[in-house]
């Protein structure tokens, strides 16, 4: 049986969701303290992994079906309901 990675939103974390220029969001950024209080508990949260998942997360964002390239295609979206 495979064991299941925990992860943490707290320590270094790298945002590999879409960067947008309005935001703070910016693809590849590091954030030292974790996912910032502003995106906890949105889509965005979701797209904050650590170092050692980086090539891991690159990979299952450009494969459809898995669970962070759906979370990308939401940020997205969230983002451009937030711009109207």
């Amino acid at each position: 049986m495979a064991k299941k990675r925990k992860t943490s939103n707290h320590g270094p974390l790298i945002y590999v969701g879409p960067g947008f220029r309005n935001s703070r969001l910016t693809t590849f950024g590091i954030f030292a303290d974790g996912v910032p209080r502003e995106f906890q508990g949105t889509i965005f949260a979701k797209l904050f992994v650590p170092a050692v998942r980086l090539n891991e997360a690159r990979a299952d964002i450009a494969r459809k079906g898995t669970a962070l390239h759906e979370f990308y295609q939401q940020a997205i979206e969230a983002h451009k309901k937030e711009e109207k």
